[in-house]
């Protein structure tokens, strides 16, 4: 009886162990079941999603938010070299073959956190995969003039008395103010959730937008309805609400993260039309419209990044099609 109870001891024993050896693998990578690893994916900040199958197989059926880089590809190793690896990783295909292939090449370049799906699609029978080609892994280059630097772009312009501004131009500009700010929020937030720097690059280049609102609400003597840089506290209520609804619209998917981004670029666009409509001072139209050419770059951005899958809210189409089909515009305006 006693060996028995020895003989079971150990037999636990070595199923404890097994299990451990199946949730790490001696590089170093965690491996999880289907419903652990998709669940630790989404509630882990900046984590990537890596499908490393073919771009067919990806097409056929994929899992949301994830970006196909084929392991088969002659330019894997090459690939692997543009991502950021102090990021963490989670790698499937589709028997867990390739991904544990994968793993191995990511730890050897220098990837510090890694999780692979256990078994592959294949085992996460339980996972909901969508159809469609990958989101674009290009990322938005900031042209030098996106960062609008307003001392050195209104140099030499005149200043108009402050008396002489309408009502409409004033609320105009504490509008923008905002509007940047909120622009620059919600793509700093996004980016820190999806680990896509298109976002961080453009929150880059959306902080000197409502850097340069300031600077005309300064010369102009207009309080700054910004009393707090924090992102994501904004004075208005409006744009308090807007953010939260936007943030939350954007953590559901990467895709619903891009499209977020295109729509606010959509709105700014839509609103400089109309403000430089309200306004014959040349300052504020040559910041205006400095701020609008950038807006239009990162409308173009977003959408290519979508795949090209996006309508506008608030722009017609006629401007959005002219938009989307020219280049990436440079120089100041």
């Amino acid at each position: 009886m006693k060996n028995t109870t020895i003989t079971f001891g150990l037999i636990a024993l070595l199923v404890i162990v097994i299990t451990l050896l199946m949730t790490q693998s001696s590089s170093g990578t965690t491996v999880l079941a289907a419903e652990s690893f998709l669940s630790t994916y989404k509630s882990t900040p900046s984590a990537v999603l890596l499908d490393v199958r073919t771009k067919d197989e990806f097409d056929s059926g994929h899992i949301d938010g994830a970006r196909n880089i084929d392991f088969q590809s002659p330019s894997f190793v090459q690939e692997l070299a543009t991502l950021d690896t102090t990021k963490p990783y989670f790698v499937y295909c589709r028997s867990g073959n390739r991904s544990g292939q994968a793993t191995a090449r990511m730890q050897k370049n220098g990837f510090a956190t890694i999780t692979e799906l256990q078994g592959g699609l294949s085992a996460g029978k339980s996972l909901t995969l969508v159809k469609g080609a990958s989101l674009s892994t290009e990322d938005y280059v900031v042209d030098a003039s996106d960062m609008v630097k307003a001392e050195a772009l209104l140099s030499g312009i005149k200043v108009s008395p402050s008396n002489s501004l309408s009502a409409k131009e004033i609320s105009g500009l504490i509008q923008m103010r905002e509007e940047e700010k909120l622009a620059r929020d919600v793509y700093t937030t996004l980016g820190q959730k999806w680990g896509m720097r298109v976002f961080t690059n453009i929150a880059s280049s959306e902080q000197t937008h409502t850097d340069a609102v300031k600077v005309l609400l300064d010369r102009y003597g207009i309080a700054d309805p910004v009393k707090d840089t924090t992102v994501g506290v904004f004075t208005s209520p409006t744009m308090q609400n807007l953010y939260t609804t936007l943030v939350a619209e954007g953590m559901k998917s990467q895709k619903d993260a891009l499209t977020v981004g295109a729509t606010i670029e959509d709105l700014d666009i839509n609103d400089l039309d109309v403000l430089m409509k309200e306004t014959a001072k040349q300052d504020i139209l040559v910041t205006y419209s400095n701020l609008q050419k950038g807006s239009r770059n990162h409308l173009r951005a977003f959408v290519k990044n979508l795949g090209g899958s996006y309508t506008p809210k608030y722009i017609t189409k006629e401007a959005y099609t002219s938009i989307i089909a020219g280049a990436q515009e440079r120089g100041r305006q």
